[in-house]
């Protein structure tokens, strides 16, 4: 009797298993972009030459090494993937040029007299000289033009923008073509989609 009742437990705990396992699996979502097709964009300050690259002109007169900045849009995640209502979008960057910090970086700041010194009419102080301060602890550190840290979208309109600055450049890249690349994830969990597939040229000037 007790081996009857065991037999038939078994085959309702396989039947019941086989159930399950026939049942259609939840399947993810085909687009988890508003838009449909999660896509990305680097913006320049200029328009692209026939050939695709961007001619960038800096400022080399000015005292600090010149950079610029690129403005970055991509698209939001469908409600069902947000926090609080706002899609998370986070971005990385790299590029192919950077450069090694010499033992000539030199900071200049102002020096004051605080209580001998002039003020301006807003109530600030104005500096009585200048006073250059070796770094030279910086010496021989790499520096990319991109940075590495992660930037996040924010929204605007019906898109996610956001900026990375380029640089600083240093007059021995004058005339050299360089390559920034980017890589986007869009948050959805276990759904995320990542795309590094976004890359751009320009020319320093």
């Amino acid at each position: 009797m007790n081996k009857y009742k065991i037999a038939v437990r078994l085959a309702l705990f396989c039947a019941a298993a086989i159930a399950v396992s026939c049942q259609k699996e939840s399947l993810p979502p085909a687009d988890i972009c508003t838009n449909g097709e999660c896509d990305a964009t680097m913006v320049f300050p200029v328009q692209r030459d026939v050939n695709g690259y961007y001619h960038i002109p800096l400022d080399w007169s000015r005292e600090y090494l010149p950079y610029f900045s690129v403005d970055v849009r991509a698209s939001q995640v469908i409600p069902e993937f947000r926090y609080n209502d706002e899609s998370v979008v986070r971005a990385n960057f790299d590029s192919d040029t950077s450069w090694i910090i010499g033992d000539s970086l030199v900071m200049t700041v102002p020096i004051f007299r605080p209580f001998t010194g002039d003020w301006n009419q807003s109530g600030s102080p104005l500096p009585v000289g200048w006073q250059d301060i070796s770094l030279n602890q910086f010496a021989g550190i790499e520096v990319n033009i991109a940075q590495p840290t992660t930037i996040y979208f924010s929204k605007k309109g019906q898109a996610m923008e956001s900026r990375r600055v380029l640089g600083p450049f240093i007059p021995q890249m004058i005339g050299d073509t360089i390559t920034v690349a980017m890589k986007v994830q869009w948050d959805a969990g276990m759904y995320s989609v990542t795309k590094d597939n976004y890359i751009e040229k320009f020319i320093i000037e």
